[in-house]
Parts: structure tokens; sequence; C-alpha cells
């Protein structure tokens, strides 16, 4: 599943929010990846920035 890459939208999203982007990189590989699926569904902007944000709010990464 990483051959597929990290959807543009949400790349760009973790960029732009730094506890986002330190609490994905605290993810293990298969929290990664379940992330990574939801983002692969979201339908809108909007649904992006919800998940992104979502992350960027975790006290500890996912587990």
């Amino acid at each position: 599943m990483l051959s597929e890459g990290i959807p543009i939208g949400f790349g760009l999203g973790l960029a732009m929010h730094e506890n986002a982007m330190k609490n994905y990189s605290g993810m293990n590989d298969e929290e990664q990846q379940k992330v990574l699926e939801q983002a692969r569904q979201a339908e809108s902007k909007k649904d992006m920035e919800i998940l992104i944000n979502q992350i960027g709010k975790m006290d500890q990464p996912l587990g």
C-alpha cells in the first residue's frame, strides 16, 4: 500500500500543520496506513481538513 503514496491534499495538509506532521510521523506503519486509508476516502477538502485537525490534536500517536 505504500506504493500508492500519500494523497497530495493530505501531504499538503500535514506540511501546514506542525502538530499533525509530528503526530503522523510518530505513528507506526499500521497506524499510518489506517490514516492514509481515511485520507483516500475523504470526499472533500473539508473532510481532509477535519482528518488533519484530528491528527494534530492527538496527545499521542494512535495505538
